[in-house]
């Protein structure tokens, strides 16, 4: 069975995670996208990250995140052959999705009014980091510029701390699931009245849309909530990361029967904790009536106890309150052998070259009748050149100047760089 978008052809210019974590979205709904990718390619493709000793040849973990299933066109977008192969592309797609800059798109003649003359029924989708208006509409973006602007660095971290980023790049995939949701919402528009149009959001909107509850009530308020570490900024309550004696953690959530919140402090071994009148019902252990130093003492209160005993022993005393609301703090290896994500299918294995057998984040949503699926590996750069460009009418001769031109421009840029294309990008420039 194929899957629920299986009738779209999607056309993506994008780098880094933002714009080529959407398309990876429709590529896992059953879209054909087709990545167009400059002479150097994505360059993600090239980027090693943090204590990485795969070998040289093996795609950045970023590209085979963001990229899988995919095809890959590689040409120049500036040359004369290299235009008219990308305006061919989008002639007869369904979506066309970027997260170049306008004026970049404006110089290849790319931008949405040329575009939309050339297939009104495209929905044109561009996303960048601080939204199509304004003063720094086209100011550069990475991920981390996104949460400073958009107010939550300065909620992470201690008051001690200072602000902290995040542990994942929550600008760029956040902003990813947006532009997605943009892109299908415009296409179920089209589908009422046959009309393309232009689709833009950004990593600063994205920020700000994770945010909601936090910025209204500080809109609502006029007061700056504290930046609170390990627990929550608006949740004065036991709500919060707890520490054990061998170096576990806890996020507790909270106890939604007094009967489990007096079995919590019968195992903490202090029974007389239970009888306190701030925390005595549910509603009041999220917070109702608590001021800071309610919170503050109790939560004092909570990481002396959790101190008491080991990650084992708190485990099976958790465990055995299902009115308890908690989870152990897992890491990255943890989750990938976590049962419940094997369950769902939301981590699979994926066969990398040069890399060999890997985990990957697979597909999130279940469809009883289309399902979704993650097949297909990351591309190489230009390996599917001859493939579609040939199905556009170009002929042997011209695939192959269009292939040339941008090996060429590759090969300069790595000369100029000092660098060396590394073998799996290379051997599909013939």
């Amino acid at each position: 069975m194929s899957g629920p978008l299986s009738h779209l052809k999607v056309v993506e210019m994008t780098i880094a995670i933002q714009g080529p974590g959407a398309g990876l979205f429709l590529r896992d709904m059953g879209a054909e996208v087709i990545k167009v990718e400059p002479p150097l390619g994505d360059a993600s493709r090239y980027h090693r990250g943090v204590n990485n000793d795969l070998p040289k040849e093996a795609l950045g973990s970023q590209f085979v995140a963001m990229n899988r299933g995919k095809r890959s066109v590689c040409l120049d977008a500036h040359s004369d052959l290299g235009r008219e192969a990308v305006r061919r592309l989008l002639a007869e797609a369904d979506v066309f999705l970027t997260n170049y800059r306008a004026p970049a798109l404006t110089r290849m003649g790319l931008d949405f009014e040329e575009i939309h003359e050339l297939n009104p029924r495209l929905v044109y989708a561009r996303v960048n980091g601080f939204g199509p208006l304004g003063p720094d509409a086209d100011k550069s973006m990475l991920d981390g510029a996104a949460i400073a602007r958009g107010g939550l660095a300065s909620m992470t971290g201690t008051p001690e701390s200072g602000p902290v980023a995040p542990g994942a790049a929550i600008a760029d995939t956040a902003g990813a699931m947006q532009f997605a949701l943009g892109i299908v919402t415009a296409l179920v528009a089209r589908n009422r009245d046959g009309r393309g149009q232009l689709v833009q959001t950004s990593a600063l909107g994205a920020q700000l849309w994770l945010q909601q509850w936090e910025l209204t009530h500080v809109f609502m308020t006029g007061n700056l909530l504290p930046r609170s570490g390990a627990h929550h900024a608006n949740i004065n309550a036991p709500y919060g990361i707890y520490e054990t004696s061998d170096g576990g953690h806890f996020l507790f959530a909270v106890a939604y029967s007094n009967e489990s919140w007096d079995a919590f402090w019968a195992f903490a071994d202090d029974p007389a904790e239970a009888l306190s009148e701030t925390w005595d019902a549910p509603g009041k252990r999220l917070g109702t009536g608590a001021t800071l130093v309610d919170a503050h003492d109790i939560q004092a209160k909570m990481r002396a106890v959790f101190s008491r005993y080991t990650t084992a022993q708190w485990s099976e005393f958790l465990n055995s309150q299902p009115d308890i609301v908690f989870e152990r703090i897992r890491d990255y290896h943890d989750v990938r052998d976590d049962p419940q994500t094997q369950a769902n299918n939301y981590i699979e294995t994926m066969d990398l070259e040069h890399v060999g057998p890997t985990a990957i984040v697979g597909n999130l949503m279940s469809f009883s009748a289309t399902p979704a699926s993650t097949r297909g590996g990351p591309p190489t750069l230009g390996a599917d050149n001859a493939f579609v460009l040939s199905a556009l009418g170009f002929e042997e001769n011209e695939v192959s100047a269009i292939t040339k031109h941008a090996a060429q421009a590759r090969a300069a840029a790595f000369a100029t760089a000092g660098w060396q294309p590394n073998e799996a990008d290379d051997k599909n420039d013939g």
